[in-house]
């Protein structure tokens, strides 16, 4: 086992860096950005420009290169979790819907196990949504059904404490009837649904904990839908998981108008630093990622 690193100061790390070749034309400068941005996360930008079988740099590897990928990727980021917003509470709404417009008499038939498929993954959901529960009493909503309640939520009320893990899970373990029939509004099936679901999961916690994106290989692949072509071959980047994103957005308006404009403002402000493909992005992404009318989903 190899002995762990230990901590380094500022000026030690800076040192560091110009020793394997990193151009810094100001050590404050850099041990400010440092400060701020942890020296672990930061390197991360910088992996793709060691030469080969060393730990050093391109020779012209500057570290306000480096600063503008990681201010690019901050940025970007807020963009897609934006995105990723309007998915899961557009999920959370429809997930609903669909079971309790199949027993309007049973506002808690999420709670029942007869629309699950397996009993012991029921009864873990269960556990954790109590749990939740308990750990939210104080949110005005949850207080007013214990209060008013016992505390019985039905389920357009606790589905705003799902997390997109929750409704992943949830998604999953419905009996077949119920996943076809949410997987409908979104004009697919529920095998592309499901995938689609956890790898959008998974890019969500991603981002909700500041990873990198930029240059970052996602490791998954989306399933394709013939009614959505957008991508005909997998970059593992974050362009895939836009892909789905615009397929489970709830209004096209706002994404062709607003998100993808956003998308283009920072790449057109970086493109001096960044390569489309350390994304996924194709030349042509934003006629791409555009939402046809055809594509929209309806009640």
């Amino acid at each position: 086992m190899n002995t762990l690193k230990l901590h380094k100061s500022l000026s030690e790390q800076v040192e560091i860096l110009k020793s394997r070749g990193l151009i810094i034309s100001d050590d404050k400068e850099a041990e400010t950005l440092l400060f701020n941005a942890n020296y672990y996360r930061l390197t991360g930008y910088m992996h793709n420009f060691k030469v080969m079988g060393s730990e050093n740099y391109q020779s012209d590897l500057s570290l306000d290169f480096i600063k503008h990928l990681y201010d690019f990727d901050r940025k970007i980021a807020r963009i897609i979790m934006f995105a990723l917003e309007d998915v899961e509470e557009t999920l959370k709404s429809r997930l609903s819907y669909t079971i309790t417009s199949a027993y309007p008499q049973d506002p808690l038939i999420y709670l029942r196990p007869n629309i699950y498929r397996d009993y012991s993954q029921y009864i873990r959901f269960q556990t954790l949504f109590y749990k939740e529960v308990e750990n939210n009493s104080n949110l005005p909503f949850v207080k007013h059904h214990i209060n008013n309640y016992g505390g019985q939520l039905p389920l357009w009320v606790a589905v705003e404490l799902f997390t997109m893990g929750n409704l992943s899970a949830l998604y999953k373990n419905f009996a077949t009837k119920y996943k076809k029939s949410l997987a409908k509004s979104y004009s697919t099936g529920p095998v592309q649904l499901e995938n689609w679901i956890e790898n959008l999961t998974y890019t969500r916690n991603h981002l909700a904990h500041y990873m990198r994106v930029y240059n970052f290989n996602f490791g998954r692949t989306p399933k394709k839908c013939k009614n959505h072509p957008k991508f005909k071959t997998s970059s593992n980047m974050i362009f895939d998981q836009l892909c789905i994103a615009s397929y489970m957005y709830s209004d096209p308006e706002e994404w062709n108008n607003y998100v993808i404009p956003e998308l283009w403002q920072v790449i057109d402000e970086y493109s001096e630093y960044i390569s489309l493909d350390s994304i996924g992005f194709p030349p042509d992404w934003n006629r791409v990622l555009a939402i046809k009318v055809e594509e929209a989903t309806t009640v």
